[in-house]
């Protein structure tokens, strides 16, 4: 944008960035752009096209993208001590809660140093999310390393240091990644946010999360997930690190509930979508999961974890038809992914397709450096009949700390594998 503008206290323009009584307030460029958009906008709303337009020119963002980013707009301003200046019209976009006056070139604010923000850094960002949305081994790979680069370029930013730390959550997840080392990896980023600001929610409930699920330490994790809900209720990415964390406690209500939180925030976020399917089908309540995952499904035609619990309630309910269809459609948008390939063994395997099963359970299989997701492994395992296969995986998996395990009390597949645990090993 051409100029500087005023508004509530705070002065802008694309050469100075953003000041306060001549003190500079970092932005981060995809936070820079939005406050751009809003401040053209002079209060009108900037629908989510126009956001996804400006910011991801080269492919459309998920909800969760731009939630991230409008947070990552909205804690500097209200740091600050200007409250929420970023309004949220639901399922049509965002605008700016406060007059824009437009400043005379003679008082346009000298650039602060920290200012400038080169155009490599916003390249980086945006190759970052672009990547990290194919949700593939190797574009999870790159994006860690495109976001490791904008932090070297510019490491004072914690929503760098952030960002790393979920892209690290998320690989793990999907099974790219050994929970030893992304609990690791998630353990210095976080780190480097917080030394730069020590409550940044962001951080804190990536940290909680990896603490909880991949270390063994609930209680300090739910500890950091309840820090980082408390600093800002409005960042859905902490309802969906927290429900899982609550779900390791054997607290299921309550993580439903705060889905469920999250959801009234961001109705659209794929990943609370897919999550609040999965609580119901761990609560037992096979229809309302598949009613949850459908409804997300239209709100969210991507969302291949969404396919993933329909495939495993109609294999569940003998409808192996339904089952496979819904495998393979979830396959045919992220080709290759573990726990996608460990569903589609289970429902061939439930079918009395064996050989098929065996095959796509190979390909899933871990390595190195990866691990399949050991809920999705072990039920597959388990629907081929070998029960004590299936047993050993899940307590090794247990044993390495891998995500997913908080969830084995509630999945019905492995029903007749939990009662051959003993009590210690549950």
């Amino acid at each position: 944008m051409d100029g500087s503008v005023r508004f509530a206290g705070f002065v802008y323009s694309s050469r100075a960035g953003l000041q306060r009584d001549g003190a500079q307030i970092h932005l981060g460029p995809q936070a820079r752009q939005l406050l751009e958009l809003l401040l053209e906008s002079s209060g009108g709303i900037v629908s989510k096209a126009e956001i996804a337009s400006r910011l991801w020119p080269e492919r459309p963002p998920s909800d969760d993208s731009i939630d991230r980013c409008a947070y990552l707009l909205r804690k500097p301003l209200r740091d600050a001590g200007f409250g929420d200046l970023i309004a949220t019209a639901y399922g049509r976009g965002l605008s700016l809660r406060a007059k824009v006056e437009r400043l005379d070139s003679k008082a346009e604010p000298t650039p602060a140093p920290t200012a400038i923000i080169e155009g490599r850094i916003l390249d980086l960002w945006q190759t970052a999310y672009e990547l990290a949305g194919k949700r593939t081994r190797d574009s999870y790979a790159r994006a860690q390393t495109a976001v490791s680069t904008a932090a070297e370029l510019d490491g004072a930013a914690p929503a760098i240091w952030s960002l790393s730390a979920d892209i690290a959550a998320s690989r793990v997840v999907r099974g790219h990644l050994r929970p030893a080392q992304a609990a690791a990896m998630i353990e210095e980023a976080t780190a480097r946010a917080l030394e730069l600001s020590p409550h940044f929610a962001p951080a804190l409930a990536a940290l909680g999360w990896a603490r909880a699920t991949l270390s063994g330490r609930p209680d300090e994790g739910l500890d950091l997930l309840d820090e980082a809900v408390a600093r800002d209720a409005s960042y859905g990415k902490a309802r969906v690190y927290r429900s899982w964390a609550l779900a390791s406690k054997d607290r299921l209500p309550d993580a439903i509930a705060d889905a469920e939180a999250g959801l009234r925030l961001s109705p659209h976020d794929e990943a609370l979508l897919s999550l609040r399917a999965w609580l119901a089908f761990c609560a037992g309540d096979l229809q309302a999961s598949v009613e949850l995952a459908r409804r997300g499904l239209e709100l969210q035609p991507n969302g291949g974890w969404l396919l993933i619990v329909i495939a495993i309630v109609a294999s569940l309910s003998g409808k192996d038809d339904e089952a496979q269809k819904a495998a393979r459609r979830a396959l045919e948008m992220i080709p290759d992914d573990p726990p996608l390939l460990a569903t589609l063994a289970y429902v061939l395997a439930r079918a009395g397709r064996t050989e098929e099963s065996e095959a796509a359970l190979a390909a899933a299989a871990p390595d190195d450096k990866t691990a399949t997701p050991c809920l999705f492994r072990a039920a597959a395992i388990l629907a081929l009949g070998r029960d004590a296969e299936a047993r050993l995986a899940l307590l090794r998996a247990r044993d390495a700390g891998c995500p997913w395990f908080v969830f084995a009390p509630y999945d019905a597949r492995l029903a007749s594998l939990r009662g051959g645990l003993t009590a210690a090993e549950r």
